[in-house]
C-alpha cells in the first residue's frame, strides 16, 4: 500500500483596522509513505493513552483536541531520542508534524487529557 499526504494551506495576517493583509505564507507540504493510521472522535481519559502507530518512525501526525473545555497534553519520542511532552493542546487546538527526511519521525505516541471524555482525531502517515 501507498499514501500520500498533502498540506496545502495559507497562514495570513489582516489588519482588522485597515483590511489590508500585511503578511501571507503559503503553506504546502507533500509526504509519501507506505501506511495510515486515521482516529475521529476518538474519546481520552485522564491516564496516558498509547495511540498505535502505523510504522517506525512515523513522518506526519496531525493530531487535534475536538474538546471545547479540556486541555489534552501530547508526548513523542523522536527516532534515536527521549519521550518528551511536546504540547499542551488548548480546546479545539491541534498540532502538525511533517518531517519529510527519511528516518526522522516519531517512535511512539501517547496523550492525556485534563478531563475524562475528552474527544481527538488524529492522521498518522509511515
Amino acid at each position: 500500500m501507498s499514501v500520500t499526504v498533502t498540506i496545502n494551506s495559507v497562514i495570513q495576517i489582516t489588519d482588522n483596522l485597515t483590511g489590508s493583509v500585511t503578511s501571507q505564507k503559503a503553506v504546502v507540504g507533500s509526504y509519501s509513505g507506505t501506511v495510515a493510521t486515521e482516529g475521529q472522535n476518538v474519546i481520552i481519559g485522564t491516564s496516558p493513552t498509547t495511540i498505535a502507530l502505523p510504522g517506525s518512525p512515523t513522518n506526519f501526525v496531525y493530531i487535534k483536541n475536538l474538546s471545547s473545555s479540556a486541555t489534552l497534553t501530547v508526548t513523542w519520542t523522536p527516532n534515536g531520542g527521549a519521550s518528551n511532552v511536546v504540547i499542551t493542546l488548548e480546546p479545539n487546538s491541534f498540532h502538525i508534524l511533517d518531517e519529510s527526511i527519511t528516518g526522522a519521525g516519531i517512535t511512539a505516541l501517547s496523550v492525556t487529557a485534563s478531563v475524562i471524555t475528552t474527544p481527538i482525531e488524529y492522521i498518522l502517515v509511515s
